[in-house]
C-alpha cells in the first residue's frame, strides 16, 4: 500500500513524522516521505523515498525578514508576520504537496502546518489522516499558540482554540482557494472543528504523561506517546564527543535548534559564557542553524556540536538547556534529567511552562529576558534540587516505557 506522509517547517518539526515514516516503512508499508528539501539527505539515511517541497527551511530561517516573524510573541504579531513573510511561498508549497499526494492511497499530514490537506483528502478520495504535536481544541486549557496562562472558564478555553485554528486559517485561504481545483468551494471557516466531526483518527504525537488526553475531545482523537526517530543505521559519534563525554563532572547540554539570530550570535555565546564561568559547568553546546558559538573560540570547558542525535546524547547529559520546541522537548524530557526551557517563538512558551508545571525542570526564561545571571541560576537549580532530580528521571523513565511510534502505525494500520 501507498502511504505518503507530509510534514514541513524546521528539523524539530518534520522529524517526528519522519519517525512515523520508518515505522510505518518497517511494517512494509510502501512510504514517501515529503517534507522541505533540505531534509532529502535526512531522509536518505533511513532509505526512505522522498519528495521534496520547494522550500528550504534552514534558508527560510536565515532571511531577516523571518527573523522579525520569530520575534512575535502574541498571535496576533505572529499571523501579521506569517501573512508577510510565509503566504508569499504557500502557493508553490501546495503545488508540490498535491503533487506528493498523487497515486497514494492514504496520506497523513502534519494538520496543523499543512491543514489544507484535509481538502485535497477529499478531491483524490483516499484516507487522509491528520497528525499533530499539539493538542485538539478542548475546554480544559487555553490554545497553546494564545500564550494565555488561564482563562476564567472553560468556555473561553474552546473559543481560543477556535480563535486561534481560524485566524491561522485566514492565512491558508486565499491562496488555497487560488489553487483549489475541487468540486465544492472551500469554506471560511477552517478544517478543524470538521475533523474533529469526522470518523478518521487524529493522532497527537506526544506523551499523554506530559499532555493528558482532555475528556472532552472525541474518541477518535488518540494521544500516542511521542514519535521518536533512533539514530539512523551504521551512525557513529565524533570520537573526540566521546573523549569528552567520559571526563567528569557530566556535561549539560545548550542548544536551540532552528531558532536564534546569527546576528545575535555573540551576545548569547557571551550568556552562556557567563553561566558557565559562574557554574563551574561542562557544557556541549549545539551550533544549531545559527551557527552558535562556531566563529569564536571557546574555553576547553565546552564542547561545539553541529548535529548529534537528541536520542543518544540527551541522556549522558546532567541537564538540558533548549528552545522549547515540540520534539526537542519530548526528547528532552525522555532522557531523564531536568530541563531548562528557554522559550523564543510560538508553542515553545507553553511547553516551557509544561516543564516547570511537571516538576521537572525551573521556570522558564524567554531568550529576550535571559542573563547570565539567570541562566546561571536556572542550571543551579537544575543540577542540584534533589526532588526536580527525581521526578525528571521517573518521568522519563516512564515516556521511554511508551512507543508512540509503533502505538501510531497499529491505528494507521486498522484505519486504512
Amino acid at each position: 500500500m501507498n502511504i505518503t506522509i507530509l510534514a514541513v517547517g524546521s528539523q524539530g518539526d518534520v522529524q517526528p513524522y519522519l519517525a512515523l515514516a520508518v515505522g510505518l516503512k518497517n511494517e512494509g508499508y510502501n512510504v514517501t516521505f515529503a517534507a522541505n528539501s533540505n531534509f532529502a539527505g535526512l531522509a536518505a539515511s533511513y532509505n526512505l523515498k522522498f519528495f521534496p517541497i520547494r522550500m528550504d527551511s534552514f534558508k527560510f530561517i536565515q532571511n531577516s525578514q523571518t527573523q522579525s516573524w520569530l520575534d512575535a510573541e502574541s498571535i496576533f504579531d505572529l499571523v501579521l508576520s506569517t501573512n508577510r513573510v510565509v503566504r508569499p511561498m504557500l502557493g508553490k508549497i501546495m503545488m508540490d504537496v498535491f503533487a506528493a499526494c498523487q497515486g497514494s492511497e492514504a496520506i497523513i499530514y502534519h494538520s496543523y502546518a499543512l491543514p489544507f490537506v484535509h481538502y485535497f483528502g477529499k478531491q483524490l478520495g483516499v484516507p487522509c489522516i491528520p497528525a499533530s504535536l499539539h493538542p485538539m481544541p478542548t475546554r480544559s486549557y487555553p490554545a497553546i499558540l494564545s500564550n494565555i496562562r488561564r482563562s476564567p472558564s472553560k468556555t473561553l478555553n474552546l473559543l481560543t482554540h477556535l480563535l486561534v485554528h481560524q485566524i491561522s486559517w485566514q492565512v491558508f485561504l486565499p491562496v488555497v482557494r487560488k489553487h483549489w481545483s475541487g468540486r465544492n468551494k472551500v469554506p471560511v471557516i477552517g478544517p478543524y472543528r470538521e475533523i474533529l466531526k469526522g470518523r478518521e483518527p487524529i493522532l497527537c504525537g506526544y506523551s499523554p504523561l506530559v499532555l493528558p488526553k482532555s475528556e472532552d475531545l472525541p474518541e477518535h482523537v488518540i494521544v500516542t506517546g511521542y514519535w521518536f526517530l533512533n539514530p539512523y543505521p551504521n551512525w557513529q559519534p565524533d570520537p573526540a564527543l566521546l573523549a569528552f563525554l567520559k571526563s567528569t563532572p557530566r556535561p549539560i547540554y545548550i542548544g536551540f535548534g532552528s531558532m536564534g539570530n546569527p546576528a545575535k550570535n555573540q551576545d548569547t555565546a557571551n550568556v552562556i559564557l557567563e553561566a558557565l564561568a559562574e557554574t563551574g559547568q561542562r557544557a556541549v553546546l549545539s551550533t544549531g542553524w545559527s551557527g552558535l558559538g562556531a566563529d569564536q573560540p571557546l574555553p576547553k570547558n565546552i564542547f561545539l556540536i553541529k548535529n548529534t542525535p537528541h536520542r543518544w546524547l540527551f541522556p549522558q547529559m546532567a541537564a538540558v538547556v533548549h528552545h522549547g520546541g515540540a520534539g526537542t522537548t519530548g526528547a528532552a524530557l525522555s532522557a531523564g534529567v531536568p530541563n531548562i526551557v528557554i522559550p523564543h517563538f510560538g508553542d515553545q512558551y507553553y511547553w516551557g511552562r509544561r516543564v516547570a508545571e511537571l516538576g521537572v525542570g525551573p521556570e522558564p526564561v524567554t531568550r529576550k529576558k535571559l542573563s547570565g545571571g539567570n541562566l546561571a541560576a536556572a542550571i543551579t537549580t537544575a543540577l542540584h534540587d534533589p526532588v526536580m532530580r527525581g521526578r525528571a528521571a521517573n518521568l522519563g523513565e516512564k515516556i521511554n516505557a511508551e512507543d508512540g511510534v509503533n502505538y501510531a502505525v497499529q491505528v494507521i494500520r486498522k484505519y486504512i
